[in-house]
């Protein structure tokens, strides 16, 4: 981990409201892993006060890339920054995916924005794994990153709420569907998204009796465990409650699905 003043190289508005920065961070690519995360410090200014966590979209030998989508003021302040501005951020945080080798396939299930620490992920499979990606959102607007994974050799399916791209349904469609007529058993998946979609991601996994890593999308106050605003019920059966609670920012942000209390 490590904090540093970041110039920003790129800027891009990949679909309404929806922006990617590539930012010049040699010292953070360098020790990152998908599924790990940065915290930004938006401005100088007293407001906003907290830093703001960002999955790392992708990892680069000059820095790494953030894809976020603006949802309040935090956001609203980033997506007006530009080429040249700069940011401090800390980096790499949390815990990424665990990722194996000897797969046939890997099967990567996104919501929304939750697609962004999922293309670093498919970067890293694609080396020496078939992967397919499995992409849901309310509206086609939505849909982010289908051309980049493409261009991958990736093999991408949709699916939209009001079916005006792919298939009218949810990416967890999608993904019971591929198992359910997949020869091979017990493909790894990966997802990152709204906790609903993940909650029946982990449901199909485990009635496939698949292994399942997730990305957990929370606020993050501090981004190092000190403050505790951003735990979560993780099974723990020699517990008298039978849960405990683990700390999303340096825990996670990735677990066993098999690990969340979802009750």
């Amino acid at each position: 981990m490590i904090q540093l003043t970041a110039k920003i190289l790129e800027k891009e508005e990949v679909a309404p409201d929806h922006y990617r920065l590539a930012l010049d961070a040699p010292l953070i690519s360098k020790d990152a892993s998908p599924g790990q995360f940065v915290h930004v410090k938006i401005t100088s200014q007293y407001m906003p006060l907290l830093r703001r966590p960002f999955s790392i979209h992708r990892i680069t030998p000059s820095g790494i890339e953030i894809l976020f989508r603006v949802v309040g003021t935090g956001t609203r302040l980033l997506s007006e920054k530009r080429q040249g501005d700069e940011l401090d951020i800390i980096g790499p945080l949390g815990h990424g995916f665990k990722v194996k080798e000897n797969t046939f396939t890997a099967i990567l299930v996104a919501g929304g924005v939750g697609v962004a620490p999922l293309f670093a992920l498919a970067e890293r499979l694609r080396q020496f794994t078939e992967v397919r990606i499995l992409i849901g959102s309310k509206t086609k607007t939505g849909i982010l990153c289908l051309e980049k994974f493409e261009a991958l050799g990736i093999n991408v399916q949709v699916a939209t709420d009001d079916g005006s791209l792919g298939i009218k349904g949810v990416a967890t469609d999608l993904l019971e569907d591929f198992l359910a007529t997949s020869a091979s058993p017990r493909l790894p998946i990966y997802g990152c998204g709204p906790m609903p979609m993940l909650r029946i991601l982990t449901e199909i996994a485990q009635l496939y009796s698949s292994p399942c890593q997730i990305s957990l999308e929370t606020n993050m106050a501090c981004g190092v465990g000190a403050c505790l605003g951003c735990v979560t019920k993780i099974v723990a059966p020699n517990s008298s409650s039978n849960f405990e609670y683990k700390r999303v920012c340096v825990d996670g942000p990735v677990f066993d699905a098999r690990e969340i209390l979802w009750r």
